[in-house]
Protein backbone atom coordinates (compact mmCIF):
# COMPACT_ATOMS: atom_id res chain seq x y z
CA UNK A 1 0.00 0.00 0.00
CA UNK A 2 1.34 3.20 -0.75
CA UNK A 3 -0.39 6.54 0.43
CA UNK A 4 1.27 10.36 -0.02
CA UNK A 5 0.50 12.32 3.25
CA UNK A 6 2.80 15.75 2.50
CA UNK A 7 3.80 16.73 5.83
CA UNK A 8 7.40 17.06 6.52
CA UNK A 9 9.98 17.63 9.62
CA UNK A 10 12.29 20.12 9.75
CA UNK A 11 11.64 18.26 12.66
CA UNK A 12 13.03 19.77 15.24
CA UNK A 13 10.68 19.76 19.00
CA UNK A 14 7.92 18.84 20.97
CA UNK A 15 3.80 19.65 21.73
CA UNK A 16 3.36 20.08 24.83
CA UNK A 17 3.01 17.37 27.42
CA UNK A 18 3.54 14.86 24.44
CA UNK A 19 5.45 11.52 25.35
CA UNK A 20 6.18 8.39 24.06
CA UNK A 21 7.07 5.36 25.90
CA UNK A 22 9.52 2.53 24.52
CA UNK A 23 8.24 0.03 22.37
CA UNK A 24 7.57 -2.51 24.59
CA UNK A 25 5.92 -0.32 26.71
CA UNK A 26 3.60 1.10 24.72
CA UNK A 27 -0.21 -0.23 24.02
CA UNK A 28 -1.27 2.30 21.35
CA UNK A 29 -5.04 2.37 20.84
CA UNK A 30 -6.68 -0.33 18.36
CA UNK A 31 -6.80 2.08 15.01
CA UNK A 32 -3.49 3.73 15.56
CA UNK A 33 -0.36 2.17 14.36
CA UNK A 34 2.66 2.56 16.21
CA UNK A 35 6.09 2.91 14.05
CA UNK A 36 10.14 3.87 15.49
CA UNK A 37 12.60 5.80 13.95
CA UNK A 38 15.12 3.68 11.94
CA UNK A 39 17.85 6.13 12.96
CA UNK A 40 20.43 4.22 10.72
CA UNK A 41 18.35 4.67 7.99
CA UNK A 42 17.23 8.32 8.90
CA UNK A 43 18.71 11.80 7.84
CA UNK A 44 18.33 14.93 9.04
CA UNK A 45 21.20 17.67 8.57
CA UNK A 46 21.50 21.29 7.54
CA UNK A 47 24.07 23.99 5.48
CA UNK A 48 25.35 26.85 7.65
CA UNK A 49 26.18 29.59 5.37
CA UNK A 50 29.49 32.25 6.08
CA UNK A 51 28.27 36.19 6.05
CA UNK A 52 29.49 39.43 6.42
CA UNK A 53 32.57 42.14 5.05
CA UNK A 54 35.17 39.12 6.10
CA UNK A 55 33.15 35.91 4.54
CA UNK A 56 36.01 34.84 1.99
CA UNK A 57 37.84 33.89 5.15
CA UNK A 58 35.17 31.71 6.53
CA UNK A 59 33.52 28.05 5.28
CA UNK A 60 29.59 27.07 4.47
CA UNK A 61 29.55 24.10 7.01
CA UNK A 62 26.88 20.97 7.18
CA UNK A 63 25.70 19.69 10.44
CA UNK A 64 24.08 16.56 10.43
CA UNK A 65 22.31 14.73 13.29
CA UNK A 66 24.62 11.72 14.66
CA UNK A 67 21.75 10.20 16.55
CA UNK A 68 18.29 10.44 17.39
CA UNK A 69 15.27 8.67 18.59
CA UNK A 70 11.68 8.63 18.18
CA UNK A 71 8.03 7.05 17.37
CA UNK A 72 5.12 7.85 15.24
CA UNK A 73 1.74 7.26 15.69
CA UNK A 74 -0.31 6.45 12.22
CA UNK A 75 -4.09 7.37 12.90
CA UNK A 76 -6.57 6.72 10.00
CA UNK A 77 -7.44 10.05 9.99
CA UNK A 78 -4.12 11.46 8.85
CA UNK A 79 -4.58 14.67 10.65
CA UNK A 80 -4.54 13.14 13.98
CA UNK A 81 -1.26 11.11 13.50
CA UNK A 82 1.65 12.28 15.54
CA UNK A 83 5.57 12.06 16.46
CA UNK A 84 8.46 12.39 18.31
CA UNK A 85 12.28 12.59 17.98
CA UNK A 86 14.61 13.30 20.09
CA UNK A 87 17.83 14.14 19.64
CA UNK A 88 20.83 14.74 21.62
CA UNK A 89 23.11 18.33 20.33
CA UNK A 90 26.42 16.48 21.91
CA UNK A 91 26.17 14.14 18.82
CA UNK A 92 25.74 17.07 16.02
CA UNK A 93 28.16 16.10 13.64
CA UNK A 94 29.83 19.04 12.11
CA UNK A 95 31.04 18.78 8.24
CA UNK A 96 31.40 14.85 7.90
CA UNK A 97 33.21 14.41 4.30
CA UNK A 98 30.64 12.32 3.05
CA UNK A 99 28.30 14.69 2.89
CA UNK A 100 29.84 17.76 2.40
CA UNK A 101 30.35 15.91 -0.55
CA UNK A 102 26.63 14.79 -1.56
CA UNK A 103 25.44 18.45 -0.85
CA UNK A 104 28.02 19.82 -3.26
CA UNK A 105 30.41 21.82 -0.81
CA UNK A 106 33.45 19.28 -1.91
CA UNK A 107 33.87 22.24 -4.61
CA UNK A 108 34.69 25.11 -2.11
CA UNK A 109 37.59 25.39 0.26
CA UNK A 110 37.62 22.89 2.90
CA UNK A 111 37.61 23.94 6.53
CA UNK A 112 40.67 22.11 8.78
CA UNK A 113 40.16 20.45 11.49
CA UNK A 114 40.73 23.13 13.58
CA UNK A 115 38.15 24.91 11.86
CA UNK A 116 35.18 22.42 12.19
CA UNK A 117 36.30 22.11 16.09
CA UNK A 118 36.19 25.76 17.01
CA UNK A 119 32.44 25.32 14.85
CA UNK A 120 31.41 22.79 17.09
CA UNK A 121 32.70 24.17 19.84
CA UNK A 122 30.84 28.09 19.41
CA UNK A 123 27.67 26.08 18.28
CA UNK A 124 27.48 23.89 21.62
CA UNK A 125 28.20 27.03 23.26
CA UNK A 126 25.92 28.85 26.16
CA UNK A 127 25.39 31.69 23.36
CA UNK A 128 23.99 29.05 20.85
CA UNK A 129 22.62 26.10 22.06
CA UNK A 130 24.09 25.70 25.25
CA UNK A 131 24.33 22.62 25.29
CA UNK A 132 25.61 21.98 28.69
CA UNK A 133 22.02 22.78 30.45
CA UNK A 134 19.85 21.70 27.38
CA UNK A 135 21.36 18.78 26.32
CA UNK A 136 18.76 17.33 23.95
CA UNK A 137 16.75 19.03 21.13
CA UNK A 138 13.12 17.27 20.25
CA UNK A 139 10.97 17.59 18.00
CA UNK A 140 7.06 16.64 17.59
CA UNK A 141 4.17 17.18 15.23
CA UNK A 142 0.72 16.55 14.02
CA UNK A 143 -0.81 16.36 10.73
CA UNK A 144 -0.48 16.16 7.93
CA UNK A 145 -3.18 18.98 7.08
CA UNK A 146 -4.04 20.25 3.67
CA UNK A 147 -4.04 24.53 3.52
CA UNK A 148 -4.69 25.33 0.06
CA UNK A 149 -3.36 22.23 -1.61
CA UNK A 150 -0.18 21.78 0.05
CA UNK A 151 0.32 19.67 2.81
CA UNK A 152 2.23 20.57 6.28
CA UNK A 153 3.00 19.00 9.46
CA UNK A 154 2.09 21.18 12.53
CA UNK A 155 5.37 21.11 14.29
CA UNK A 156 6.65 22.22 17.53
CA UNK A 157 10.45 22.67 18.16
CA UNK A 158 12.06 22.60 22.24
CA UNK A 159 15.18 24.22 22.05
CA UNK A 160 17.21 26.21 24.81
CA UNK A 161 14.24 25.31 27.26
CA UNK A 162 11.76 27.20 24.47
CA UNK A 163 8.85 25.57 22.60
CA UNK A 164 8.82 26.75 18.75
CA UNK A 165 6.07 26.53 17.05
CA UNK A 166 6.72 26.05 12.96
CA UNK A 167 4.26 24.80 10.19
CA UNK A 168 6.75 22.52 7.58
CA UNK A 169 6.32 21.19 4.72
CA UNK A 170 6.70 17.57 3.58
CA UNK A 171 6.17 14.17 1.32
CA UNK A 172 5.29 11.25 3.43
CA UNK A 173 5.16 7.74 2.11
CA UNK A 174 3.44 4.33 3.91
CA UNK A 175 4.67 1.28 2.29
CA UNK A 176 3.75 -1.98 4.19
CA UNK A 177 5.86 -1.91 7.19
CA UNK A 178 8.08 1.26 6.42
CA UNK A 179 6.70 5.20 6.56
CA UNK A 180 9.41 7.28 5.06
CA UNK A 181 9.00 11.62 5.01
CA UNK A 182 11.75 13.80 3.31
CA UNK A 183 11.97 17.13 2.17
CA UNK A 184 13.50 20.71 2.84
CA UNK A 185 13.03 24.08 4.42
CA UNK A 186 14.35 26.65 5.13
CA UNK A 187 14.57 28.75 8.62
CA UNK A 188 16.40 31.86 10.01
CA UNK A 189 18.55 31.94 13.35
CA UNK A 190 15.41 34.13 14.37
CA UNK A 191 12.77 32.07 14.05
CA UNK A 192 14.85 29.87 16.38
CA UNK A 193 15.14 32.28 18.70
CA UNK A 194 19.00 31.68 17.92
CA UNK A 195 21.81 34.33 17.80
CA UNK A 196 24.17 33.62 15.02
CA UNK A 197 27.86 33.47 15.60
CA UNK A 198 29.47 35.98 14.88
CA UNK A 199 33.65 37.54 15.51
CA UNK A 200 35.27 40.82 13.98
CA UNK A 201 32.55 42.81 15.59
CA UNK A 202 30.42 41.15 12.81
CA UNK A 203 32.62 41.21 9.74
CA UNK A 204 32.77 37.52 10.11
CA UNK A 205 29.40 35.75 11.01
CA UNK A 206 27.25 32.99 10.28
CA UNK A 207 24.33 34.05 7.98
CA UNK A 208 20.48 34.20 8.45
CA UNK A 209 19.65 31.39 6.35
CA UNK A 210 19.28 27.80 7.30
CA UNK A 211 18.75 25.20 4.66
CA UNK A 212 17.30 22.29 6.27
CA UNK A 213 17.21 18.59 4.94
CA UNK A 214 15.23 15.33 6.19
CA UNK A 215 14.92 11.56 5.14
CA UNK A 216 13.18 9.77 8.02
CA UNK A 217 12.54 6.48 7.92
CA UNK A 218 10.20 4.32 10.53
CA UNK A 219 9.42 1.05 10.76
CA UNK A 220 6.20 -0.60 12.22
CA UNK A 221 6.17 -2.50 15.65
CA UNK A 222 4.42 -5.27 15.79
Amino acid sequence: MNRKLGASAALLATVAGLVFAQPDQVEPPEDVELYAIDAERSEIYWRVHRAGALARFGHNHVVSVGEMTGRVLLHPELEQSRFEIEIPVEALVVDDPELRARVGERSRRAPSSEDIEGTRRNMLSEEVLDAERYPSLRIAGTGPTVHAGEESLEVTVELRGRSIPLTVPTEIRVDGETLEASGEFTLTHEELGLEPFSAAAGALRVGEPLDFTYRILARRIE
